[in-house]
């Protein structure tokens, strides 16, 4: 049995289809892992599921007022949660009879749907939920009782969780219920103990407890002190004819819950720690062991094999977030030969755990909307899939908490694009713009991850591919040689098949709420030189050639007289009266011939922009390439004003 499908109207951030988008989310029955930058609903559809089948833990799950959806100043009065459970077997399904759902394929299911009105206040009464939980779509069905609800418990573990805490003994502790339910402990009830046979150690728990018992009671020290007890106190509370005699026992009956109750779980003190001394051990280890433990429970239980979890990387460090993940996988996607799958739902701000898993996997919730990732949903192929499992890191995975998303192809872009935007009024971290470096091959494969199969449907994150026209300038031929067999300059293109060359490159990515971005003549350093800002390229070329030569270790008196230098030589080469074609290309041909690196002059460039000696607000902006203009302001929804003014290369 596993959770298909949940469904929430008016409930929380989630409006009815009119006033705000409802919830309607199918899951996998495997992994199935929501991200989204906060506040964008994903602790809503957890919290949803927890409503609509209870948790293991036993915790209060109540509807209050504030669950109740609110659009503008008016609250809603009544909310549904709905969940389908599928794949029930032969005797969950006998055991939820009267209330499962046939369909037409012949198939069976189990909907339940809980349907709650809120009660103001009025004449002098509190307000109150009132709850009706019904079977079938829409709550058409009979009624369902607790003992149904009892079957479709889910596991549920909070974020920011006490894992220590959970794992203490204590009456209906976690580590009892996990315990009693583990498939080892069936038979464990009996009381094997003889008293007849003192000596005879039992086999079984509870007969373990009585043997226990028995023989701390016959201990001299606990005899001594409950006779001192008995004769010297309590007997004179007693009255004449009355006994008033005690005994101090382990426990107070011998029945195998109270047993269970009394162990806790903890980690074995660290390396060089004698085994026997309690040491206390870190908050992410402990973590550790209490998802363990959980899964323990989930993956030998005969109930609902749903495991809720948000932030699992709660105290975790990477490289430990990893290991976690690993498990979780393999509990949800390729379970032990014999075990049964677990289901998982988890929610996660972590990048560097969304990094290790497919995107297949995952849901993406964006303003209360949820978009999953799944092949067929998104216009990623197959093979892009593949690619990303492979390729995608913990920078790469930002993408996925943007609000908008900017890919490029080389680090150049990457370390002076939130520069430039942040001196001309376009700031990335302001409107929380992930800037995403996927190299010279990959931008194709990320650009599709945010753009749906069905066209009608817009994944409304902003994303900009920013690609090179890879067109070299004519005035470049003395430094970059020709490709035989195939076109390479300018001159080798005419007018049409230039706008082919550029619409190829477009139709390969654009779509719903991407946008390509292909740059206005050859590369990034060279539009920006050809646009305005040759002395910035060619300062920061500069410094990042003598940088090179001083195995990037430059001090500051020596980066003041680079730059006085180059400011100097940038004039001089001004002075010699270049076309600015040709004057672009001699700014960037260093980084042609690898003179250069490019992410280092693109520091230095960022740096240099940082200062505000090139520009600021919209006479920095309207120097900008126009491709570059295009891409910020389809990221930051600020648009471009008159132009204020600029100058030439």
């Amino acid at each position: 049995m596993y959770l298909q499908r949940v469904r929430a109207h008016n409930f929380r951030a989630f409006g009815d289809g009119t006033n705000g988008p409802p919830l309607d989310w199918e899951l996998s029955p495997g992994l199935n892992v929501l991200v989204g930058e906060n506040d964008a609903g994903k602790t809503g559809v957890i919290d949803a599921i927890r409503q609509i089948l209870w948790t293991t833990s036993y915790e209060t799950v109540r509807l209050f007022d504030q669950d109740f959806h609110i659009s503008g100043s008016t609250r809603s009065g009544f909310l549904f949660i709905e969940a389908t459970l599928r794949d029930l077997s032969p005797e969950q399904e006998s055991a939820v009879l009267e209330w499962l759902t046939y369909e037409a394929d012949g198939k069976h299911c189990l909907i339940v749907n809980l349907q709650a009105r809120w009660r103001a206040p009025q004449d002098n009464r509190r307000g109150r939920v009132d709850v009706l939980v019904r079977s079938g779509l829409d709550g058409s069905g009979p009624e369902i009782g607790s003992a149904v609800r009892e079957l479709i418990r889910s596991t549920y573990l909070r974020p920011l969780r006490d894992a220590e805490a959970e794992l203490r003994p204590g009456r209906f502790s976690r580590l009892s219920q996990i315990l009693g339910a583990h498939q080892k402990v069936a038979g464990q009830e009996e009381n094997d103990f003889q008293p007849t046979d003192p000596p005879t150690v039992p086999k079984k728990l509870v007969g373990l407890m009585a043997f226990a018992q028995h023989h701390m009671g016959e201990h001299e020290v606990i005899k001594e002190v409950q006779q001192d007890i008995n004769a010297n106190y309590l007997s004179k509370f007693a009255f004449a004819g009355d006994d008033l005699v005690s005994r101090i026992r382990i426990a107070s009956e011998l029945a195998l819950t109270p047993i269970l109750e009394k162990f806790e779980l903890t980690l074995l003190p660290g390396k060089g720690i004698d085994p026997a001394q309690r040491c206390a051990r870190g908050l992410g280890y402990n973590n550790a062991l209490f998802m363990a433990t959980e899964l323990v429970l989930l993956r030998d239980g005969d109930e609902l094999g749903l495991l809720l979890i948000e932030e699992p990387e709660a105290h975790l460090h990477p490289q430990l977030q990893d290991r976690v993940m690993q498990l979780l996988e393999q509990h949800a996607n390729r379970p032990d030969e014999g075990k049964r799958r677990v289901q998982v739902v988890m929610s996660t701000h972590s990048p560097s755990l969304v990094a290790g898993i497919d995107i297949e996997c995952m849901t993406l919730v964006h303003n209360c909307r949820t978009y999953r990732l799944a092949t067929g949903q998104t216009r990623l192929l197959k093979s892009d899939y593949a690619y990303l499992r492979r390729f995608i890191d913990a920078t790469k995975a930002n993408l996925f908490f943007a609000r908008a998303v900017a890919i490029v192809e080389g680090p150049a872009e990457a370390l002076l694009l939130p520069a430039l935007a942040e001196r001309c009024g376009r700031s990335f971290a302001k409107h929380g713009v992930s800037v995403v470096n996927v190299g010279d091959v990959g931008l194709y494969h990320y650009a599709r991850i945010l753009q749906r199969a069905d066209a009608t449907l817009v994944l409304p994150v902003p994303v900009a591919c920013i690609t090179d026209r890879d067109i070299v300038p004519d005035a470049a031929k003395d430094f970059v040689s020709a490709s035989e067999g195939r076109k390479r300059f300018d001159s080798d293109y005419d007018a049409a098949a230039l706008e082919a060359h550029v619409k190829r490159k477009v139709d390969r990515a654009q779509g719903g709420q991407t946008v390509v971005c292909v740059s206005d003549r050859w590369t990034f350093e060279f539009d920006l030189a050809r646009h305005g800002f040759g002395e910035l390229i060619f300062v920061a070329i500069r410094l990042a050639i003598m940088a090179q030569a001083k195995g990037e270790r430059l001090t500051e008196e020596e980066e003041v007289l680079a730059q006085t230098q180059a400011h100097e030589a940038w004039e001089a080469l001004k002075a010699e009266g270049h076309d600015p074609d040709r004057l672009a290309a001699l700014v960037y041909r260093p980084l042609q011939e690898k003179d250069a690196s490019k992410a280092v002059a693109a520091q230095y460039a960022a740096w240099l922009v940082g200062t505000g000696q090139y520009g600021d607000g919209e006479v920095l902006f309207n120097r900008l390439p126009s491709y570059l203009q295009r891409a910020l302001t389809h990221l930051t929804g600020v648009p471009s004003a008159p132009a204020a003014g600029g100058s030439a290369a």
